[in-house]
């Protein structure tokens, strides 16, 4: 039994110093980076929509009966609109980083100011209860609109692009912004990069100084409605 335990283990360590598997294992982390960086625009405009279709969901709890309590109900919007600005904005944390961008196309500079601007609407929510607070409610709505008008920009018109076949037959327009994606112009990806860096690094330090220095809780959003 021994023996074969060593026979696997060294027939293993074989396989993978082999160049097949090394490609594979390197086209494997090129679809898991592009995947993400799809999820990460796809959890944003989720996100986006959601929140504006807040009153709309307040509106028919009101108006209709349902089974599960409208704290329930609310729970789980809560959870998917939120949880979809979390994910994204994480995602967008692991996406930028120079090896990254040179590996896979990414649009810059709008995936990076838009998750930029996305952390920035993360930190009005975190500091200031947006439900009661017209004004950061505004303050809020005006990043999470700006950092969704850049991402899905740089998705449609920079990473989605019309392909390189079409050149010769669409305007110029396309082929400079087939140029602004990250693994094509890596002067312009560096340079995006250490642009955002001090802005994540600031970014940071505020939603620290937010979680400490904030002395009254933010309450929970209480405007969800119990069924009747």
């Amino acid at each position: 039994m021994t023996r074969k335990i060593i026979f696997l283990l060294f027939s293993w360590a074989a396989i993978l110093q082999t160049p097949a598997f090394a490609a594979t294992h390197k086209d494997l982390e090129l679809w898991t980076l592009t995947t993400l960086a799809d999820l990460m625009v796809m959890l944003l405009v989720l996100g986006f929509v959601l929140h504006l279709a807040d009153r709309y969901f307040s509106y028919t709890l009101h108006s209709f009966r349902v089974r599960m309590s409208g704290e329930h109900w609310g729970m789980i919007f809560l959870i998917i609109r939120d949880g979809a600005f979390i994910l994204s904005f994480l995602f967008g944390l692991i996406l930028i980083n120079p090896d990254i961008m040179g590996d896979i196309k990414l649009a810059v500079p709008f995936l990076p100011f838009g998750t930029v601007a996305l952390g920035v609407a993360l930190l009005v929510k975190m500091g200031w209860n947006i439900s009661s607070s017209r004004s950061a409610n505004i303050v809020f709505t005006s990043f999470l609109f700006l950092a969704v008008l850049f991402e899905y920009f740089g998705f449609t018109f920079v990473m989605e692009a019309a392909p390189s076949e079409w050149l010769s037959q669409v305007a110029p327009f396309w082929a400079s912004l087939r140029s602004m994606r990250s693994n094509v112009n890596p002067h312009l990806a560096m340079v995006t990069f250490w642009v955002v860096f001090p802005m994540f690094a600031a970014l940071f330090l505020a939603m620290l100084g937010v979680w400490i220095f904030k002395k009254n809780p933010v309450p929970p959003e209480k405007h969800i409605p119990q069924s009747k």
